[in-house]
């Protein structure tokens, strides 16, 4: 059978069990919501906004001159924000490091009396760059609005101060936007994962019909016999079963009429 009539066949067969799509999508959508409801934990978060500047550093930076030898040469502002933009990835890198969640549950334990571990800190910080600016953001997200914005307010002192420590003060991160307390959980999603698990029953269901279409070796009828086998077909034997059924139901009902009379 040529690729043409694969398709076609699986096609057809799964237009004949669109029930069963149908019923696998919907055991799909449940899943995920019972699923969401009960297996997703509420979540809230803060965030904080940072802008990075770059410090005049003639040694470390200064490409450009103004053509007068006896006169100071100084990056300009746009020289300056190519550069942080150029090291943003790298700043985040630092910010990624166990070291920094460290150094941020040190500082967050010291302030709070609290008892938070790297780990908790890592987990709970997204850190992400905003497009063509020399500026970041800092999310912070726990199954605690109060933990999530004390962290949150933690990261506003901390940041500035571990950029500082490890660039030599070449870059320097101050707060352009600090945090506040989330006043309301963020949505569990369910639409996003009701549309994942009935995708997912969806293509369970389809992946059936499939294979089972494909593995059946069944002749259905005299063209697949000249398909698959290349050969002609000479006649067939018809099927009395329908006819015999019909005589059968036919018989009975006179039989029926003549002992009623």
């Amino acid at each position: 059978m040529n690729i043409d009539a694969n398709v076609q066949k699986i096609l057809f067969a799964l237009l004949g069990r669109w029930k069963l799509l149908v019923v696998f999508l919907l055991i799909g959508v449940l899943l995920g919501y019972v699923y969401t409801d009960h297996f997703t934990t509420q979540t809230y978060s803060s965030n904080v906004l940072y802008l990075a500047q770059a410090v005049d550093n003639r040694d470390e930076m200064d490409d450009q001159s103004n053509g007068n030898n006896n006169a100071e040469n100084r990056i300009s502002n746009t020289s300056k924000m190519n550069y942080v933009q150029h090291m943003m990835a790298t700043y985040i890198e630092l910010m990624s490091t166990n070291e920094f969640y460290q150094t941020v549950a040190d500082d967050l334990n010291n302030q709070y009396g609290s008892g938070y571990s790297a780990g908790t800190i890592r987990g709970a910080l997204t850190l992400e760059s905003v497009e063509d600016t020399a500026m970041f953001k800092v999310t912070v997200t726990t199954d605690s609005s109060e933990l999530s914005y004390n962290i949150a307010r933690q990261l506003e002192t901390s940041i500035p101060k571990y950029m500082t420590t490890k660039n030599d003060g070449l870059v320097k991160a101050t707060v352009a936007d600090k945090a506040i307390q989330a006043g309301a959980a963020e949505s569990k999603g369910y639409p996003k994962k009701c549309a994942i698990g009935g995708a997912a029953g969806l293509l369970l269901a389809g992946a059936y019909v499939v294979l089972r279409t494909l593995f059946d070796v069944r002749v259905r009828s005299s063209d697949e016999l000249t398909d698959k086998y290349n050969i002609p077909v000479l006649g067939s034997i018809p099927s009395f079963e329908a006819r015999n059924n019909a005589i059968q139901t036919i018989t009975s009902t006179t039989s029926k009429k003549g002992e009623d009379k």
